[in-house]
């Protein structure tokens, strides 16, 4: 998908968590943390893979959760 904004293109990617369309400066294209923490996104969402985009939002909610919970 690709939207203009200020005559400058802006690529959009849909969260592949929660779904929401992010741009592509607020995604992360490859998470690079614990095994543990992508362990725990792939429990709770097996379709997900590491290659493909990931919002910010998402990936700090499972981080929260490590660390609150000390999972």
């Amino acid at each position: 998908m690709l939207h203009l904004e200020s005559g400058l293109h802006k690529m959009k990617y849909r969260c592949q968590i929660c779904e929401r369309d992010i741009d592509d400066f607020a995604s992360l294209a490859h998470i690079k943390t614990e095994e543990y923490l992508l362990d725990l996104i792939r429990k709770d969402h097996p379709e997900w893979h590491e290659n493909k985009k990931t919002c910010h939002k998402c990936v700090e909610y499972y981080r929260k959760l490590v660390k609150e919970n000390e999972i």
